[in-house]
């Protein structure tokens, strides 16, 4: 029998034993099989073993066995939709139980350990049974494991954008890396938190301020927002404008924030803003459609959007922004790709904020240079 060589989190392979033939086994590994297997019952309560021939498990009828675990030196009943799922895991390249199936705390869900106690299967009515093992378990049981804040987990560990693993929770997420370790994180939020202006636009310089605003557009697998900010007034070179707009809030499973810089000249702000929220919803639709068959449940969606997040969005964004023919001018336009990777190490930076002329932030644009002007933008991304 093969040992599991998925990665996992940790860094390393899942600590699984192979499983040696029935004649170099230890007849004993029976015994405490037999004695565990009478003590629940026998036949009457689980019925005449389907198959003992593998020696360390005794396979039961509707969906249940009893297994020999090295590590305690002892059988234990798998079961249930526990049982199902550590079949679909791998059984025994999971792991042999090192529990029964027990009660949780709060009396919701139930649990087996494996592998000696590295390995889970949790489930509740709700959510269903899930595996969890290496150092997300360890960091989940670190925080209070079902009685956190991110309660039971709702998903396997399963791949995650640029080498990461992680499981889904009810109210949140562990995401791992192997430079990074383990990562806890509910939903975050995203707030634009101002601009710079370096050098005021050409046709005002000397002559009067710019009167400047944003469209702003954020782009996820899982939904999308725009805003459109007030146009500030009086914007002079080195000029800078603290603010605070929620843009966006939902799990880090990466995004493109797109950005067009204004200058308020004789055009119909609200004329425009209705362009460009048509725009920008245009623009998601036709993503979803690129986005179509990737689930939506579960950080697996970062996963299989991160490549088309990062391609088709963008394309998608700036074809129908050419549509319109805006009446103010516009000073610089971007597309910044904020990676599920880098929304979870910034949400989570230990150092917190950075600052500039007032202005806090996490994520700043690149130069905005048209008109004669340049211009940068700032952004927070902090746990919600």
């Amino acid at each position: 029998m093969r040992q599991n060589t998925d990665p996992i989190s940790g860094g390393g392979k899942l600590d699984v034993r192979q499983t040696p033939d029935v004649a170099t086994r230890p007849l004993r590994q029976d015994g405490r099989i037999k004695e565990k297997y009478d003590a629940l019952g026998g036949v009457a309560a689980l019925g005449e073993p389907v198959d003992k021939t593998i020696g360390q498990i005794w396979t039961l009828p509707d969906g249940k066995c009893i297994c020999y675990d090295d590590h305690s030196s002892a059988a234990y009943l798998v079961h249930g939709a526990i049982y199902q799922k550590w079949v679909e895991v791998g059984g025994l390249n999971y792991g042999a139980p090192s529990t029964d199936e027990l009660p949780t705390p709060d009396g919701v869900g139930r649990f087996n350990h494996f592998n000696g106690g590295t390995a889970s299967i949790y489930w509740t009515p709700e959510t269903g049974a899930h595996a969890i093992y290496g150092d997300i378990r360890k960091l989940w049981s670190e925080l209070g494991w079902e009685t956190s804040y991110l309660g039971y987990p709702t998903s396997d560990e399963q791949n995650f954008p640029e080498g990461g693993r992680a499981n889904s929770f009810q109210h949140g997420d562990i995401c791992w890396w192997p430079d990074t370790g383990a990562k806890h994180l509910g939903d975050v939020v995203l707030h634009f938190t101002g601009f710079y202006c370096f050098r005021e636009t050409g046709e005002d310089a000397g002559t009067g301020a710019d009167e400047t605003y944003a469209f702003l557009g954020v782009f996820t697998p899982v939904g999308q927002n725009r805003v459109t900010t007030r146009v500030y007034e009086g914007v002079n070179s080195n000029h800078s404008q603290p603010d605070s707009i929620e843009l966006w809030r939902g799990r880090p499973y990466g995004m493109e924030i797109n950005i067009h810089l204004m200058e308020h000249d004789f055009g119909d702000v609200s004329e425009d803003r209705k362009n460009m929220e048509e725009a920008f919803r245009k623009a998601h639709d036709e993503g979803v459609k690129a986005l179509k068959g990737i689930p939506v449940v579960g950080p697996i969606v970062a996963e299989a959007a991160d490549a088309l997040l990062g391609k088709v969005v963008p394309e998608l964004g700036g074809a129908f922004f050419d549509l319109f023919d805006l009446g103010d001018d516009t000073i610089g336009e971007t597309n910044m790709r904020v990676s599920a990777r880098d929304m979870v190490l910034t949400a989570t930076r230990p150092e917190g904020n950075s600052e500039f002329h007032g202005i806090g932030y996490r994520i700043e644009s690149p130069f905005l240079n048209g008109n004669g002007g340049s211009y940068k933008l700032y952004f927070g991304l902090v746990p919600a």
